[in-house]
């Protein structure tokens, strides 16, 4: 509740800057092979490369899928030699994750 209280008293700009972003994360969160990259690097940091037999995806799906959530700002990569390495933004993401899954397993049960 206190994120809506906090948006009410947003100006105009900054509220709609808060709901390209909020926008913006739901939408990379929208495909189930970026959910398990997430849970995958829930783990700590990844070589890119590790992705394509865990996922069982082409490499140039699971570079396009990491992507999207690079530009969502919930991953960041650093080169290693010739390898790229991903890791999560922020170490609260997988709480993220079990509030969304916590929303819809409670409105099963009701």
């Amino acid at each position: 509740m206190r994120i809506f209280a906090g948006l009410c008293k947003m100006t105009h700009n900054a509220a709609a800057a808060f709901e390209e972003v909020v926008s913006t994360i739901g939408k990379a969160l929208a495909h189930p092979a970026r959910v398990e990259l997430l849970r995958l690097l829930e783990q700590g940091e990844r070589c890119g490369c590790e992705f394509v037999p865990l996922l069982g995806l082409d490499p140039s799906v699971v570079s396009r899928h990491l992507a999207v959530l690079s530009r969502a700002g919930l991953i960041v990569s650093r080169r290693d030699g010739v390898r790229f390495m991903w890791r999560l933004v922020r170490p609260d993401i997988p709480r993220l994750l079990s509030c969304l899954a916590n929303l819809r397993c409670s409105r099963e049960f009701e």
